[in-house]
């Protein structure tokens, strides 16, 4: 099996992403297909041997829409389309005589004249001789399709591919009025839809206009730059031999952020983004990390410094030693992370999906069936009016818009204060949670500091106790080694090299320095011949050899400053929090009587986190939240779990949701963030289903014993304003308040 992402241009509404997915469903060498209406990638897993991407493409061409590789369209539609298609010559004449951004006016002023032209005499405002009016009609009628012929080629190459859309619609709608006014040549008595046709297709043409920028819009403030790969930076040249006192008057070259590999020295200016990851050798500044937390504040930065890709130099000249390449920089995890969000689908668009399959098809049926009925009461004339009026006042762009609009919003809200959804689906199970469970160390609270050091070791030296702890430490990412790394005597600490290192997980650290094993951790790891000291309301970390314990350090770790307001936020809404730590259980009762919590757990391995998660989840929806490390099996195993990224090492494949801030706040903002998102989306589907069940019966005539008839001038406004209704309602997300 082989997995490709693509793209595909063309698409207008749900039943288009649908029909795709439905298309290539049915054939046997497709395994799984997933197709985004507004970011326009798809994700296929086929079996490469019996079909290539390149079957696959053809096959999506049939369907009229333009499958390319590529971010670029215009580019990859050069090297893929036939040059001498037809569809491919007119294009080459639009592209050169008719620009894209003059189509739209040009349809709008001809339509114009047209309505002119056709009610002019009507209402005694002038009169052309018939047939000079009527050759102006069908030819500016024939501009107007040529501008909208999008609909046409889509529309019927949909049909016969057995997958329509709503440019079927638009199309048979459209060309029926078309066909029937062709008699005016022969017949001056007869009633010609010039004018009909005309402002349906612009005004459909201005309806996806605004919806194609709403839908621009939120697509390019939910993610980051995608073209960061092509960015070009300045690298300083032979930097292995030059001296690291003369970075200033270094010769710098261009290169690609693609193209830096690790250990090469950067220089970034004022004003740049910093692309892949490293350490600042030479300069100081103030970086921007909103980009990545959401922080405002700019973060002081200097030699010896680690920067993160995503941040924004301020101030002046930097120097930096890449450690990462642009594909495995954190902003390189970030981009994926929102990547993946805006293709992924929410299951409550599961429903539209649902619809969208048998949408089109119903709807042309009900519309021949309601022409034929008013065929045989009144007259042919009038039951073809009400034909196209059906057909072009259904909607099903407003089934399609209704979750993505929302969920991309929702999307780019989170990721400004630095909350990244996995996926859609993790947006509508957040909405969903009625408990949290939380780790304390690292996520209830700000973090450890060493308070105290207990030398028990006659023969060494404080520094030298605190030279073994720290070289144990230096193995670990946990948030037990920062506290190392910010002692007062880490700069002076020695490093010495370890051998047999094993990491303990919940318990500590072994190794060997100097063939000597050293272990460094809580009394669980202690030897039974050694008694631990009773110290509960401290963290406590014991140093061991292979005989005595050698020092005692004890932590202290402080509440957050806005924890306590995040939780009240919670049981406002009703949703109460237990606390599970692997702490001791004064330390752990203290932090959860300070934050209200009465449901709390003591010294809990990783096995038992999930064992406490396991039997809150046998009756409720839970949200667990932790540091992405020794969490791992709780945050899998929970309803949906959200955990707090280290800024070194994204650690976080097991939660649903990341954030790269240390606020509680953050998750109680992305809880209410996915509850507003989620009712827009209800509030959306509700409003498409409401408006096409209610306009299609009017535009068939179920009401014209009370003369009640619509015309499809007026069908073609209301769909186009549906659509329009659905987009500007998920754009009300953008005034969602950050707590």
């Amino acid at each position: 099996m082989k997995e490709a992402h693509f793209y595909i241009d063309q698409m207008t509404c749900q039943a288009c992403s649908s029909g795709i997915e439905r298309a290539l469903s049915r054939k046997k060498f497709c395994k799984e297909i997933q197709v985004n209406l507004l970011s326009k990638r798809a994700r296929i897993v086929y079996d490469e041997s019996q079909a290539s991407l390149k079957d696959i493409f053809a096959l999506i061409e049939k369907m009229g829409y333009e499958p390319h590789l590529d971010a670029n369209p215009a580019q990859s539609a050069q090297n893929t389309r036939n040059t001498h298609s037809l569809n491919a010559i007119i294009e080459s004449f639009d592209n050169r005589f008719l620009p894209q951004k003059l189509r739209l006016p040009l349809s709008i002023t001809a339509t114009i004249i047209v309505l002119i032209c056709s009610w002019g005499e009507m209402f005694n405002l002038f009169t052309l001789p018939y047939m000079l009016n009527y050759c102006i009609l069908l030819i500016l009628s024939l501009i107007v399709m040529h501008i909208g012929r999008g609909f046409y080629v889509r529309g019927f190459k949909g049909l016969l591919a057995r997958s329509p859309n709503m440019d079927s619609l638009i199309a048979i709608g459209t060309t029926s009025a078309f066909l029937y006014s062709l008699q005016g040549f022969f017949n001056p008595h007869s009633h010609a839809y010039f004018d009909s046709v005309c402002v349906i297709i612009t005004l459909v043409l201005v309806g996806k206009s605004i919806e194609d920028r709403s839908k621009k819009d939120a697509l390019s403030s939910a993610s980051l730059l995608l073209e960061l790969n092509q960015k070009s930076l300045q690298k300083v040249v032979d930097s292995i031999n030059l001296p690291q006192d003369s970075l200033t008057q270094a010769k710098c070259e261009p290169i690609l952020a693609q193209d830096v590999k690790a250990g090469d020295i950067l220089k970034i200016l004022p004003g740049e983004m910093i692309i892949v990851d490293g350490i600042i050798c030479e300069g100081s500044s103030s970086l921007d990390t909103a980009a990545i937390n959401g922080e405002s504040v700019p973060l002081a930065a200097k030699s010896g410094d680690k920067v993160f890709s995503g941040s924004i130099n301020l101030d002046s000249v930097l120097f930096m030693r890449a450690q990462k390449n642009a594909r495995e920089s954190t902003l390189a995890q970030i981009l994926s992370l929102v990547q993946n969000a805006q293709d992924s689908k929410a299951p409550i668009a599961s429903l539209a999906d649902k619809v969208a399959a048998v949408f089109v098809p119903l709807v042309i049926c009900l519309a021949t069936i309601a022409g034929v009925f008013w065929w045989g009461f009144r007259d042919f004339e009038f039951a073809l009016s009400i034909f196209i009026a059906t057909l072009v006042i259904s909607c099903p762009c407003a089934l399609g818009l209704a979750t993505p609009m929302a969920i991309l919003h929702a999307q780019a809200i989170a990721n400004k204060m630095g909350v990244f959804f996995k996926d859609a689906k993790s947006i509508q199970a957040l909405s969903e949670i009625t408990h949290i469970a939380f780790d304390k160390t690292g996520t209830l609270t700000q973090g450890l500091e060493i308070v105290s050091i207990t030398k028990l070791s006659a023969q060494k030296s404080e520094q030298e106790l605190f030279n073994l702890a720290y070289s144990l430490e230096s193995t670990s990412t946990h948030i037990i080694a920062k506290a190392f790394k910010t002692h007062t005597l880490s700069p002076t600490a020695t490093l010495y090299p370890l051998e047999n290192v094993e990491q303990i997980t919940g318990k500590g650290i072994k190794a060997s320095i100097n063939n000597v094993s050293y272990t460094l951790g809580s009394a669980a790891l202690l030897p039974p011949h050694l008694q631990p000291q009773n110290n509960e309301d401290k963290i406590t970390l014991y140093l061991c050899d292979e005989g005595q314990i050698l020092a005692i350090f004890s932590l202290q770790d402080y509440i957050k400053p806005d924890a306590s307001v995040a939780l009240s936020h919670f049981r406002q809404r009703g949703i109460n929090a237990t606390l599970i730590s692997g702490d001791n259980a004064t330390n752990t009762q203290k932090i959860a009587s300070l934050l209200g919590i009465s449901d709390f757990h003591a010294k809990a391995l990783p096995q038992d986190k999930m064992q406490i998660l396991s039997a809150l989840s046998a009756c409720q929806k839970v949200l667990m939240v932790g540091d992405g490390i020794n969490d791992a099996p709780a945050l899998a195993a929970a309803y949906t779990s959200i955990a707090f990224a280290s800024m070194h090492d994204i650690a976080t494949h097991s939660a649903d949701i990341v954030i790269y801030n240390q606020k509680v706040m953050s998750i109680y903002n992305a809880y209410a963030l996915s509850k507003a998102s989620i009712l827009n989306i209800k509030e959306n589907l509700g409003f498409a289903f409401c408006y096409n069940i209610a306009f299609i019966p009017l535009a068939m005539g179920v009401f014209g014993g009370f003369g009640i008839f619509l015309h499809p001038m007026f069908c073609a406004l209301a769909m186009s304003l549906s659509s329009l209704s659905v987009v500007g309602n998920a754009a009300r997300l953008k005034r969602f308040k950050i707590l």
